[in-house]
């Protein structure tokens, strides 16, 4: 007993000094990344934006973009077969803004499995910018957004970035799971990515994602997409290509309205995760290593009342408690730096048990056949 607790110890140590000096160095390097003077001119940029039954959410982006500093921009839509009022929506902001462009899928061509990337292709052939921001039709955007993501394009000679927008949700529980996306932000050596490129460690999120046309083109771009992540399958093309990367800060200038309760929020990140994480042969050990470890760290707390209680302020005890502060704290930093509020930023332990949730509902879900569902579709 004494010997796994001394191990289990070490382990909450160690995982919390690499968290925290993960967290640090990310922020440095966001804070480096985005020490641009934002330029307000250049060439062509296309937005574009598939929309499937977002009758809540379309006019609210179409709205943030046609306020962009940035002007010489052209905003593609296509609508995705919607059965509400979003393609009405759209054609009542085209007559304020003829830089809105509107399309519709042909339900005729399959381009692709997955509905969101089928769209995507079926839009593609339209953009004529030099740069393209991919997003979704439940962002918004500051005014400065394009300006700045442009700005840090140019200045740093990148072909892709995306970054995590402010996530809102009126669910406390929903907010929990959607903050399972920080995670990659504390544990996720984004500084060290972005000097020594590797896809497995790459990461990228769908509301968010600005691309070099020519690196798309060279790619292959969503064509060679195997799979149903759109985000992190089109950045890993990239870096696979050797195509220069950044993970960034883009949380002051974007924000999404994802999901609106704890159910949609549980299976859109679910179905994130088992994206990220398939279940490889290879990766299988590694992987449930890893859920296993969450776990440990998401009851780190308890272990270390129940240590003090058994054992006082023993050498074990300051070594578990340094290592939980040192991992909850680096949490919150991260978290308060993307834009979470508070209450969030400290609910790690609930967030940390809802990722290995999610991660073990998927797999049940891939093991039994269910695979995952998204607005009527089925994507896996």
């Amino acid at each position: 007993m004494g010997v796994y607790l001394s191990i289990y110890a070490a382990l909450i140590l160690i995982i919390g000094i690499y968290a925290m000096l993960t967290t640090l160095l990310n922020i440095r390097h966001f804070n480096k990344l985005g020490r641009v003077k934002d330029s307000v001119e250049g060439p062509l940029i296309s937005v574009i934006i598939p929309a499937r039954d977002e009758e809540e959410s379309i006019g609210r982006v179409l709205e943030s973009l046609e306020r962009q500093t940035y002007r010489n921009i052209e905003i593609l839509v296509i609508n995705d077969q919607s059965s509400d009022r979003t393609e009405e929506i759209i054609k009542e902001h085209i007559k304020a803004d003829p830089r809105i462009k509107y399309f519709e899928t042909d339900c005729t061509r399959k381009l692709h499995a997955n509905g969101k990337i089928n769209a995507l292709l079926q839009l593609m052939p339209r953009v004529n910018g030099e740069y393209i921001l991919a997003t979704d039709a439940d962002t918004y955007h500051a005014s400065e957004c394009i300006a700045h993501a442009y700005s840090i394009m140019k200045a740093h000679d990148l072909d892709i970035i995306s970054g995590f927008p402010t996530e809102l949700c009126p669910s406390f529980a929903g907010t929990v799971n959607i903050s399972a996306m920080m995670l990659t932000n504390t544990l996720i050596p984004h500084f060290f990515v972005y000097h020594f490129p590797l896809p497995s460690a790459t990461f990228a999120i769908g509301q968010f994602i600005m691309m070099r046309k020519k690196a798309y083109d060279e790619t292959g771009g969503y064509t060679k997409i195997k799979g149903h992540m759109d985000d992190v399958g089109i950045a890993r093309l990239f870096v696979r290509n050797r195509k220069s990367f950044a993970f960034i800060s883009i949380s002051r200038y974007v924000a999404c309205y994802m999901y609106t309760n704890a159910s949609d929020a549980f299976r859109g990140i679910e179905r994130s995760i088992a994206g990220v994480f398939p279940p490889k042969a290879i990766s299988f050990i590694p992987i449930f290593a890893l859920v296993a470890i969450l776990i440990h760290i998401a009851l780190s707390p308890i272990a270390a009342v129940l240590l003090f209680a058994f054992q006082g302020f023993s050498c074990l005890f300051h070594i578990m408690l340094t290592g939980v502060l040192l991992f909850f704290i680096s949490w919150y930093i991260a978290c308060r730096k993307a834009g979470w509020r508070k209450l969030i930023s400290i609910a790690a332990p609930l967030t940390l048990v809802q990722i290995c949730n999610m991660y073990i509902h998927g797999l049940y879900n891939r093991f039994t056949g269910k695979g995952f569902v998204w607005k009527g579709r089925k994507i896996d």
